[in-house]
């Protein structure tokens, strides 16, 4: 089966290991625990690992420096939108008509 790494690298730096089926309620874990704990400035990265055989993690669950592929990243503060009504420079003017 499938093994997942998810590290919280942020001021106060976390990690933990899932399988594919639970990969994400790990995620969410991890964003809430930095949520109350108001880290903002980190992101999580995702890695795919080998699992050692029979399933299990060589030093336990939560090895530390254990390799992977990391295929995904995620900021803990969501991107700045910009707000879509804002003006961008100076506003559009009308072309001239000659008189006459």
């Amino acid at each position: 089966m499938p093994c997942f790494q998810v590290r919280l690298e942020a001021s106060q730096p976390r990690q933990s290991n899932a399988c594919a089926y639970h990969v994400a309620d790990v995620i969410q874990a991890l964003r809430a625990w930095a949520g109350q704990r108001t880290l903002v400035d980190g992101q999580l990265t995702i890695l795919a690992i080998e699992p050692a055989a029979g399933g299990r993690q060589p030093g336990g669950p939560d090895r530390i420096g254990l390799r992977g592929f990391a295929f995904s990243t995620i900021p803990l503060s969501p991107p700045h939108r910009r707000d879509p009504e804002a003006s961008v420079g100076s506003p559009a003017t009308p072309a001239e008509r000659p008189e006459g």
